[in-house]
């Protein structure tokens, strides 16, 4: 098969070239050192925080006067309402959904902290209120007062992403407030009150997703580092692409009437087996530099295989950098233009605003998700980050893979008509 040969030829011709490939190992590593033992946390001021609430309260009957009440509706919408101080500015973005979808959310990052209700929460706030009112009434102590139902609220999320730690502050911070506030208007209404112990009825407590207790920022960034060193092959190869065409060496590789797409195919193994190097060889030095793998053997392969799968994505837009370049020089100062960018419209260095354009089998895909590279990252971060499996990635690589063969059709269509149809 000729593509076997092309790709033979490319494998011996990277080889040979050292520098070129130690320039393509070792500058990925360059950021991903510089990220690791550098790199400090970053928050905005008075932006809206993104907040999933689980709501499991049942609610409860008022013993005065029979109302059924949901206190876990009444939390949620003044987490709605809340708002800076002297600003319009909302405290949070609420979000209310399932458990598990808030947990897949903290790990993606689309919201930075979950707050879960428990079922029994109405009961807590209706306990308290009836302690307060008894002992504003009868001036009874708290230690002769039972506390019937204590509820527990949760506040979940990746201790170690900065913008969790702002939000649980917050969140804490609205508690305490909601809680006071009960006890507040209740004394208000009577007199001679001696004052009820909130925290008797309603707790609070931070908690981590799981594996994520020790994380930190760099943990997050490290897959985006492997992303943009995939991102860079899209130069390199454009560049051998365009020195095959100067050179006329296309032009004798047809003489044996190999097609484009041997050419292009067979150039696809070697500069894959570079991706699959990249990961492993970048996931080595974040690991030295203090990246939580986890998962063990069976994320690494995982995360080999995705890696594959960016490979030829780059490929693929390094065949359409090739496509527009008159020479090699050209195409490496075309390259980074695009490569660079498309790096931080991925999220390989910071998360980006949400920008969501479609619901997809009950999935939301932004703007972003359009680039093959999104998917190969939110991919790598989910098995490398996370330690999830198969079943929690095979959504993205799904996307993945699709886009990566359309961005192929595209590269082989225009690099054939642009660049091999001209040597004839």
């Amino acid at each position: 098969m000729k593509f076997i040969s092309i790709a033979k030829k490319d494998f011996k011709e990277l080889i040979r070239d050292r520098r070129g490939l130690m320039m393509i190992l070792l500058f990925p590593l360059f950021f991903m050192l510089v990220f690791g033992f550098a790199f400090g946390g970053m928050g905005e001021s008075n932006q809206p925080h993104n907040l999933a609430v689980v709501n499991y309260d049942k609610g409860a009957t008022m013993p005065s006067t029979g109302e059924h009440v949901n206190f876990g509706n009444n939390l949620t919408k003044i987490l709605e309402d809340s708002k800076y101080e002297n600003t319009d500015v909302h405290l949070f973005n609420v979000t209310q959904t399932t458990e598990s979808d808030a947990d897949k959310k903290i790990k993606q990052r689309t919201v930075d902290a979950e707050l879960i209700i428990p079922e029994n929460f109405s009961q807590s706030v209706v306990d308290l209120i009836t302690a307060t009112l008894q002992q504003s009434s009868t001036g009874t102590s708290t230690s002769t007062i039972s506390s019937n139902v204590t509820s527990t609220i949760i506040i979940r999320g990746d201790t170690g992403y900065i913008a969790f730690g702002v939000s649980q502050a917050i969140l804490t911070g609205v508690l305490e407030q909601y809680k006071d506030k009960i006890v507040s208007q209740v004394q208000n209404a009577s007199t001679g009150s001696l004052g009820v112990d909130s925290n008797n009825y309603l707790q609070s407590k931070v908690e981590a997703i799981p594996g994520t207790s020790s994380f930190t920022t760099f943990d997050f960034m490290a897959p985006g580092m492997m992303v943009f060193a995939i991102l860079l092959l899209a130069a390199t190869v454009a560049v051998a692409l365009t020195r095959e065409v100067d050179r006329g060496t296309l032009a004798r590789l047809k003489l044996s009437k190999m097609t484009s797409l041997d050419l292009l195919l067979g150039g696809l193994l070697p500069w894959s087996l570079v991706a699959a190097a990249q990961v492993i060889i970048l996931l080595i030095v974040a690991v030295l530099v203090g990246f939580h793998w986890q998962g063990g053997l069976y994320t690494l392969l995982l995360a080999v295989f995705v890696g594959i799968i960016g490979g030829v994505a780059s490929v693929s837009l390094g065949m359409i950098i090739a496509a527009f370049a008159r020479n090699d020089r050209q195409a490496a100062n075309m390259a980074p233009l695009i490569c660079v960018p498309t790096s931080f419209l991925v999220g390989a260095f910071f998360q980006l605003p949400q920008v969501v354009i479609a619901n997809i089998w009950g999935q939301p895909f932004q703007i972003y998700d359009l680039l093959p590279w999104t998917h190969v990252l939110n991919a790598l971060r989910s098995t490398l980050t996370f330690g999830g499996g198969w079943d929690t990635i095979a959504y993205q690589v799904g996307w993945a893979l699709i886009l990566t063969i359309i961005l192929f059709i595209v590269g082989v269509v225009l690099f054939s008509r642009n660049r091999l149809r001209a040597e004839n």
